[in-house]
């Protein structure tokens, strides 16, 4: 079972780094070519200098030769190895780094590309995100990483087969010795790098504790609560035990790794060493049959085979490394999203006669409770409906099932009497203008965060009427730079940042600018005082005139002015109508509406 195991790992470090030579090849086709010339030209020159022209010299001196017989011979060799250096420069200094930026480029734009279509209960699921994330994480390194090691790789095969050709050309008996360290290395290498592996595996959970609390006490975003909390004792504590699980596992496999260590120093390196100068030195002094520079070749040889063998087990040992970490990205690349660019649907009419939903239930990734339970309603075109209940009745979670970032569990959703799954993905989108709770303003130009998409040189009218409409036009119009100032100060000192209320008027330009037919407002005035909660919904009905409007709310005087209201608790609808009559039912809306007057009063 072990060795069946132990093949499909080997199978799989094949598998994974060949699929990422597949991908490089397509970008950057003599790339693998190139580094296989580079490891050559590197072995080359240290063969040549330091086995070829000191051996041939001292052969040459032994035998009397004039400097005239062995400038020529020196000279070509210098020519040589001077030859390949130079190829080692130009390849690293000049095509390496261009192709390093073509090759991170192609996998970055699959990797975006992909991030993009992934299910979003994908990142419900601890385990895709936590594996994903490191991927993509390793992404800036990891294939020149991946490279670096096949270069050596290359390099140790060859330097090995050459030179012990070599070796064995001026003394058949070099092979047992050849044998010797390939077997020393075999058996306590591969032991090393077992329990090496083990030991950073398990050292990177502590690291991974311990840089978290790190990062927490320099981020910005944690520094209030860092400030005026005791917080800062808690991670002090957790940082403490990351340290003490980390000496655990040193304890564990430290001295274990310095045992094998030892050994192959000892055994493959060391007294490979001293038994070649032994066996040569007999050679050259008591049997006389061998010159001294055929006698220093042979040495210097066995130092670079044992050398390759040495740098041939770390590239295997990086190689498995690397096949982890690409066979997550790789998983990544491969994955099919549930919900998918369809490119034979439908694209939806306009304008919007309704939207229904019918018998809808929905459970996230991994869990049986369900946070939407079996709703239907119908919102007509035109309308403005508020969906309102307490914080966790499931509000949210059903706009993302309207706009298709979920599927949902059981039940359908229908635009215009088709039911949504058979509309093109992004056509039915489309027909949205969605203002999430949590909105993010991105490290981009003005004109961008409110577009999101390029600005075109036919932009600036709209972008002047998006930003009048919310408000924001005179602030923005101050600015250096006007619609391509930057937002926030992260790639630019000159940059803005905006105030909470300020980045809510980005906000209401997005729905401006994108004028869909139907506008979503998922809490957008959650943080906002009563007043500017107000101000906000006046803007936004202003904004959204003539549209099919859907607000989120868990404020219920936001929803006096909807022509219907879905009361929602524990991801059922448990009341419906107008505002007067729901008040006239003085259920649970009408509970909820006094509380919240009382404490506005």
């Amino acid at each position: 079972m072990k060795q069946e195991i132990l093949k499909y790992r080997v199978r799989q470090v094949i598998s994974n780094n060949l699929f990422l030579i597949k991908q490089i090849e397509k970008v950057s086709p003599w790339r693998i070519p190139a580094i296989m010339i580079d490891a050559v030209a590197d072995w080359s020159k240290g063969l040549i200098f330091r086995v070829l022209v000191v051996g041939y010299v001292l052969n040459q001196i032994q035998a009397s030769a004039s400097i005239r017989e062995i400038f020529p011979v020196v000279g070509l060799l210098s020519l040589l190895s001077f030859a390949c250096h130079l190829v080692n420069i130009l390849l690293k200094n000049c095509y390496f780094p261009r192709s390093d930026l073509k090759i991170q480029s192609h996998l970055m734009k699959l990797t975006f590309r992909k991030a993009r279509e992934a299910d979003l209960e994908c990142y419900e699921n601890a385990e895709y995100y936590k594996s994903h994330i490191r991927a993509l994480n390793a992404l800036k390194s990891r294939p020149r990483m991946a490279l670096d090691s096949l270069e050596m790789l290359f390099g140790a095969l060859f330097g090995f087969f050459a030179l012990s050709g070599l070796a064995l050309s001026l003394d058949v008996s070099m092979l047992l010795f050849v044998g010797l360290q390939i077997l020393a290395n075999f058996v306590f290498a591969r032991k090393e790098n077992e329990e090496r592996r083990a030991y950073e595996v398990e050292l990177a959970e502590a690291n991974r504790q311990a840089d978290y609390v790190r990062r927490v006490h320099y981020m910005p975003e944690y520094a209030k609560e860092l400030r005026t909390t005791d917080i800062s004792e808690v991670l002090f504590k957790r940082f403490i035990a990351a340290t003490q699980n980390g000496i655990r596992v040193i304890e564990k496999h430290g001295f274990k790794c310095a045992v094998y260590r030892l050994f192959v120093d000892a055994v493959c390196t060391r007294m490979g060493y001293y038994l070649v100068i032994l066996f040569v030195a007999f050679r050259i002094l008591a049997l006389k049959n061998m010159m001294i520079g055929d006698g220093l070749m042979v040495v210097m040889a066995m130092f670079s085979v044992t050398e390759a063998l040495l740098d041939q087990e770390n590239s295997f040992f990086q190689l498995h490394e690397h096949a982890m970490y690409i066979g997550d990205l790789r998983a990544f690349w491969e994955y099919e999203p549930k919900i998918r660019e369809e490119e034979a649907g439908a694209v939806p009419t306009m304008p919007v006669e309704e939207l229904r939903v019918e018998n809808l239930s929905f459970s996230y990734f991994g869990s049986g409770r369900k946070v939407i339970d079996d709703i239907s309603f119908t919102i007509k075109g035109g309308q403005t409906a508020a969906i309102v209940g307490h914080n966790g009745a499931g509000k949210s979670t059903l706009v993302k099932l309207l706009i298709r970032l979920y599927e949902p569990t059981s039940g359908s959703i229908y635009l215009n009497g088709r039911r949504i799954n058979e509309y093109r993905l992004s056509a039915y989108r489309n027909c949205f203008s969605t203002v999430f709770q949590d909105f993010k303003v991105f490290s981009l130009t003005v004109g961008e965060n409110i577009l999101m998409r390029r600005t075109a040189e036919g932009d600036a009218a709209l972008l002047t009427e998006s930003l009048r409409e919310s408000g924001l036009l005179d602030q923005v119009s101050s600015f250096p730079k006007g619609f391509d100032t930057q937002m926030t100060r992260e790639f630019d000192e000159n940059g803005v940042s905006l105030s909470g209320g300020q980045n809510q008027k980005i906000a209401l330009s997005r729905l401006y600018a994108k004028d869909a037919p139907i506008a979503i407002l998922d809490e957008p005035s959650s943080a906002l005082d009563p007043i500017a909660e107000y101000e906000l919904f006046e803007n936004m009905k202003r904004i959204c005139k003539g549209r099919t409007v859907i607000f989120i709310s868990h404020r219920l005087s936001s929803a006096i002015s909807a022509d219907v209201i879905f009361m929602m608790e524990q991801g059922k609808i448990i009341e419906r109508g107008d505002h007067e009559s729901l008040m006239r039912q003085n259920g649970k809306y009408a509970e909820m509406f006094r509380k919240q007057a009382e404490n506005y009063e």
